[in-house]
């Protein structure tokens, strides 16, 4: 059976032959002109029907009425051919055709068909034996029919070769062909899609959580291979020189990625804060870039708001942190990383950190750090104000075993070292962290040039006290400092050790003074015990002069460094 089908479009044609005047000449035998068309005679005179006759370099195709068949596509011996408005079969040509079932409701079905006919002008089509997509080339570029000869387009099958249709092709297909008007495999290309992803509030972004890509209908990026495959299930291939990765269905994935979390465990943020702040597990994530990017940050910096599985707190503040990533991707986190020759801090959320912090390692280490005090401000809620800060210091270094350091403020983030100046709670003091050595950025917790320094912070007198007392106890065993605490005159002579009672008896000139505290006794014994005290000034270097007059018009006596007595003249 030989069918013809009416062509509406034709994508070229070429001036085959001038068929009236190749054909004029003809006798009864061949072609003749008839009621305005051509049909043709054999030898016996007989019109044929449903055959192919030749005109020079040309073939025509005479109809089941013996008629020259024109603008049509010609079924014949299972093979398809199209015949131009002139009648002659088209070769090397692509020729679209209207769709007769199409009724404009189905988003599927095109309004034409694309056909490319071939040297010997049958139609490409796809083997009726093979269970495999069979692409043909044509112009460099690849190509799928089916075995009708129409174009394929869309998301294609690698098994058979079909066409795949429904919100899930995406899922489903493996070869994209473009759109109605293309058709062109897609290899070695990005592909950007409009696709609808009916379980997105199961699954979300691939392994990460819904915060990306917060609704079913999503414009997702595709890779396909070299041999048209799509990309699916890489967690870090290489393209262009980039990093990226895709899900299982081959959509690149964006922003933050936790493989190591399945979203069967991490369903919702309430249930991923269990792990939460876990260094593990927050080194696991990796962040692929902006949706329209995606392109994995490798041993390099950026500035987001967390993922809510990340960190749930900053995410629901909108707030936004500098995260570093190491060469394969993952966060750093819990520790203090040399990068570009400079230190920086990382929480266990991953977050950088600036200010002044109080940090608490791991065993001996120096860079993996167990916990960072200090999140709330740059100042944290241990050393919020002046009063706070020396309260609790002393502790922070000793019984808690934390180290205080100072990463710059904002954007900076590089630990530093040396005399800073640090502000808190509005006012600025003076701080020295270690230059060098294992304890390098450690705010200094001793003396250092005859000054005393508590968690880096000088300890010095007020302006108006004019002279301080820096109290210090030493551990025996170690000699180390333990305690470092700043005294005014009237909290030194309240002091434990200390505790002095006035004095005039047996004073040489007692007369001369209203009060007189003799505290040499105290002081030995309590230097016994490693108690001791200095006397420091406004810029907190240690006194040794005889007589240091305070703000109060109390005197300090002193022998060299050592206290003697504390009284006031008449």
């Amino acid at each position: 059976m030989r069918k013809q089908t009416k062509l509406v479009a034709v994508l070229s044609t070429a001036a085959l032959l001038a068929l009236g005047a190749s054909m004029s000449s003809f006798a009864a035998t061949g072609w003749q002109e008839e009621n305005g068309t051509w049909v043709y005679y054999d030898k016996s005179g007989d019109k044929v029907t449903e055959k192919w006759a030749k005109s020079g370099d040309n073939w025509f195709f005479l109809n089941d009425d013996g008629e020259m068949a024109t603008d049509i596509i010609v079924e014949d011996n299972d093979n398809y051919y199209y015949v131009d408005e002139n009648g002659s079969m088209v070769t090397n040509k692509w020729v679209s055709v209207e769709n007769s079932d199409y009724d404009g409701d189905d988003d599927e079905d095109p309004l034409n068909h694309w056909y490319y006919f071939g040297a010997n002008g049958k139609a490409y089509k796809s083997s009726t034996t093979s269970n495999s997509a069979s692409f043909k080339t044509i112009n460099s570029k690849k190509y799928l029919f089916d075995d009708e000869g129409k174009m394929l387009y869309g998301w294609v099958d690698s098994e058979n070769g079909e066409r795949i249709t429904g919100d899930d092709k995406w899922k489903d297909g493996d070869y994209y062909l473009g759109d109605e008007n293309d058709g062109a495999q897609r290899m070695g290309q990005w592909e950007s899609m409009d696709i609808v992803d009916s379980e997105y509030t199961e699954v979300g972004a691939g392994l990460s959580s819904n915060n990306t890509f917060d609704d079913e209908n999503q414009t997702r990026w595709f890779y396909f291979k070299t041999n048209g495959k799509k990309m699916t299930d890489e967690k870090g291939k290489t393209i262009n020189g980039k990093k990226y990765s895709f899900d299982e269905y081959g959509r690149m994935n964006a922003e933050w990625v936790n493989f190591a979390a399945t979203p069967t465990t991490t369903t919702t943020p309430a249930t991923a804060t269990t792990s939460q702040g876990n260094k593990d597990y927050t080194h696991e994530f990796r962040y692929y870039g902006s949706p329209e990017d995606g392109a994995r940050v490798t041993k390099g910096w950026f500035q987001v708001v967390p993922d809510s599985y990340l960190n749930e707190g900053d995410y629901d503040d909108d707030s936004t942190n500098w995260y570093y990533s190491d060469k394969d991707g993952k966060l750093v986190a819990s520790e203090i990383k040399t990068i570009n020759g400079k230190k920086y801090a990382f929480d266990n959320f991953g977050a950088m950190q600036d200010g002044l912090k109080a940090v608490k390692f791991e065993g001996n280490s120096t860079t993996k750090i167990a916990e960072i005090q200090g999140n709330d401000d740059i100042s944290g809620s241990y050393f919020d104000t002046e009063d706070a800060f020396k309260q609790n210091v002393s502790g922070l270094y000793n019984t808690k075993e934390y180290r205080l350091y100072y990463f710059g403020n904002g954007d900076d983030g590089a630990m530093k070292t040396g005399k800073q100046t640090i502000d808190i709670d509005g006012e600025s003091f003076n701080f020295l962290f270690n230059k060098s050595g294992s304890t390098k950025g450690q705010g200094k917790f001793g003396v250092d040039s005859d000054k005393y320094y508590l968690g880096g912070m000088l300890l010095k007198a007020d302006k108006d006290d004019k002279y301080s007392v820096v109290k210090t106890v030493t551990d025996k065993t170690t000699g180390k400092f333990t305690e470092i605490t700043l005294l005014t005159t009237e909290q030194f002579l309240d002091d434990e050790y200390i505790n002095a009672e006035s004095s005039l008896e047996g004073v040489k000139n007692a007369n001369d003074y209203q009060e007189y505290y003799d505290v040499t006794t105290a002081i030995k014994d309590a230097k016994v015990k490693g108690v001791d005290f200095k006397v420091v000034n406004t810029s907190g270097s240690v006194q040794k002069k005889a007589k240091a007059k305070d703000g109060d018009d109390r005197y300090y006596k002193l022998s060299g460094e050592n206290i003697e007595a504390v009284y006031v003249e008449d």
